[in-house]
């Protein structure tokens, strides 16, 4: 009998909106945080690889899944112009890192190569009071002529746990071409 005395004047369903709206009002500052994540989904880096038909240049831009991660340090080794086997992978004991950028406290790092084939050394550096990941990836890219006769993209890394497609026409939809790196050892920072 109580039940449906207090059943007209609160609704069950309408109780249960309203404790569900209090809760989230109180987790709403938890939830949504303004400082920098610990290191996780948010923080994985990721190499996109760009480059439009009939260009000679290819972009490069290294970057957080989550869009407001803030790397504390993101170091790019470059060697260009190397002799790309027939077999599709590039040489990689020979290669030569030459050219070295950094940069601190950054969002993003973009770039712009040249060069036929180029190959990348990526490693970024997240930091923050939940903890510290390092992500890092050694990739080549060619561009030459597909099985269909266009420009494709070939790619390939030496990095276990880094996929990469073989080859990715430049000129459909499949380019931009978002690559993960893998989290590495501290001890990888160049």
């Amino acid at each position: 009998m109580r039940r449906r005395y207090w059943g007209r004047y609160a609704p069950t369903p309408f109780v249960g909106a309203a404790v569900l709206l209090f809760v989230l009002i109180l987790l709403t500052p938890v939830l949504i945080s303004s400082g920098q994540p610990a290191p996780g989904v948010l923080t994985q880096a990721e190499l996109i690889v760009d480059r439009v038909a009939g260009s000679s240049v290819t972009h490069f831009y290294v970057r957080a899944l989550g869009s407001t991660v803030r790397y504390a340090g993101i170091w790019v080794g470059v060697d260009e112009n190397f002799s790309w086997s027939a077999a599709g992978s590039p040489p990689w004991s020979s290669l030569n890192w030459t050219t070295w950028w950094n940069s601190s406290e950054v969002v993003s790092f973009g770039f712009a190569l040249y060069g036929n084939p180029v190959a990348v050394n990526i490693t970024a550096y997240y930091e923050s009071p939940g903890g510290t990941a390092t992500y890092i990836g050694v990739l080549a890219f060619f561009v030459g002529t597909g099985s269909s006769g266009g420009p494709d993209l070939f790619a390939a890394s030496s990095t276990s746990g880094i996929a990469v497609p073989s080859s990715t026409s430049i000129d459909n939809s499949s380019l931009p071409l978002p690559i993960l790196l893998v989290q590495g050892s501290s001890g990888s920072l160049p």
